[in-house]
């Protein structure tokens, strides 16, 4: 290794979080140093300890050398669809929230725009039906993506429903074959050189740790960034959900989706694995109820996720709820760019600045996606705060269904609009190119792609099945 690079990494947080970048910074830089703090578990670690994640996360294995088979075989993780939401807005219809291609891909002319013109004059089914997923979603069926680019089976993508316990174990199991150590320790405190950078990580037992290179994914408390200093936006205006309590529930019958049903102080979900069920309610404090039981989730962003020598990790750096399972996604997100932008053993401002600019703006536009949702909830959304962002990107698309462009989106254009659509928020234009289609013809077309789309299920699988053929066992 030359003079100037890093050489050795110390991260403190032993659970999934930190075991995915022991993971990630070991196998990309194979004569580094890495060590390992397994901390005592932070109930706020959300990335830590829910079953979600986003299509991303295939990406992500690939880099680190997990195969998706070995981990449903293993009962670690199943295949997802989507969610499914209920009463979301309140009292209207379930919709599916699905990924990959709406309508036929391509052409000059956005299917949206169509099935926009045609919704309006009540002559199209709701969106999720004009997808694979969404059709398969509701019909409780699963294969993976097959087939010819452009046909049916060959446009849709899927997400994991992982098991937090079994998945951590198998991180575990992957790093111990890598050359990490793993030791047990608490937060002690930290030394620091004269320019500022931390010299040594001290635990609570007296161990001191030095290394070119500290990682915080303790979770949300975040010790060691903490002391770096550094400040806090908080999104309590726009995000109103600061208290979440998960559960078990006996197994169920495996489907393919997610449920999300929207209550009067905030939502729940059911995520059914292999043997078991994971529940969770997500609600806001200021609406009242009993807080027994449940963890304590400020939302919002560390300003500088990196500061010196020091970067913040997953609910060290942002702490969101559940929705759409953004806490892992952002998690690997932060991993693969600090891969990305890795700077020398000084930790050159450029490089940090970079990182903290693509990191603010990611985590930004993740924000304006949950408080999408909340702004169209019902109850008392008319208090929330808009962000800037998202009243632009609100207002191109009621007004004429386009989406604006933000850099670092890592959310796909179908997600928002699975997400806009299935909330019921349609524009109030179309753009001139799908307006000069006469609307006996818009008609048609959804008439044509739902009478294809609705052949589907006979011709695959029930989801249970699918998972007994891929090494599932049946409960």
């Amino acid at each position: 290794m030359s003079d100037r690079a890093i050489r050795s990494v110390a991260i403190l947080g032993g659970g999934i979080t930190g075991l995915s970048a022991a993971l990630a910074f070991a196998r990309a830089l194979p004569q580094l140093a890495v060590t390992l703090v397994e901390t005592p578990p932070d109930p706020a670690a959300l990335a830590d300890h829910l079953p979600g994640s986003t299509t991303a996360i295939h990406r992500f294995h690939a880099s680190i050398g997990i195969e998706e088979q070995a981990l449903v075989r293993a009962g670690v993780a199943v295949p997802r669809l989507g969610l499914r939401f209920d009463d979301w807005p309140a009292g209207g219809e379930s919709w599916y929230h699905v990924h990959g291609d709406h309508g036929p891909p391509g052409g000059a002319i956005a299917f949206h725009q169509l099935w926009a013109r045609a919704r309006r004059e009540r002559r199209a089914e709701a969106w999720h039906l004009y997808a694979a997923a969404g059709v398969l979603a509701g019909a409780g069926r699963f294969v993976h993506p097959q087939g010819k680019p452009g046909t049916p089976l060959a446009t849709f993508d899927y997400a994991l429903r992982l098991d937090p316990e079994r998945y951590r174990q198998m991180l575990a199991a992957l790093v111990d074959r890598l050359r990490v150590t793993r030791l047990p320790g608490a937060f002690g405190g930290i030394e620091r050189r004269e320019d500022g950078n931390v010299s040594v990580l001290l635990l609570a037992d007296g161990n001191r740790i030095e290394a070119d290179l500290y990682l915080d994914a303790s979770g949300a408390s975040a010790p060691l960034a903490q002391a770096m200093g550094g400040g806090f936006e908080d999104w309590s205006d726009c995000l109103p959900c600061d208290r979440v309590a998960l559960a078990e529930a006996p197994s169920g019958a495996l489907g393919p989706n997610d449920r999300v049903a929207g209550t009067a102080r905030g939502w729940h979900f059911a995520s059914a694995l292999p043997g078991r069920t994971i529940l969770g309610e997500i609600w806001s404090a200021g609406r009242g109820g009993s807080d027994e039981g449940a963890v304590v989730i400020r939302p919002g962003r560390r300003a500088d996720p990196w500061v010196r020598n020091t970067l913040a990790l997953g609910d060290a750096a942002v702490a969101l709820d559940p929705l759409h399972w953004p806490n892992l996604h952002l998690a690997h997100s932060g991993i693969a760019r600090a891969l990305e932008l890795l700077p020398g053993r000084d930790c050159h401002p450029v490089e940090i600045a970079e990182y903290n600019r693509r990191s603010r703006e990611e985590a930004e536009r993740m924000r304006d996606f949950q408080a999408l949702h909340y702004l169209h909830k019902g109850g008392d959304a008319a208090s929330l705060r808009v962000p800037a962002s998202l009243a632009h990107t609100l207002q191109q698309f009621e007004s004429r269904g386009r989406l604006p462009a933000y850099d670092e989106d890592s959310l796909p254009k179908e997600i928002w609009l699975s997400a806009l659509l299935g909330l019921g928020v349609l524009p109030r234009a179309i753009e001139p190119l799908a307006a000069g289609v006469p609307a006996d013809v818009a008609a048609a077309r959804m008439a044509e792609m739902r009478a294809g789309l609705a052949q589907l299920p006979a011709r695959v699988p029930s989801y249970a099945d699918y998972l007994a053929r891929c090494g599932v066992p049946r409960d």
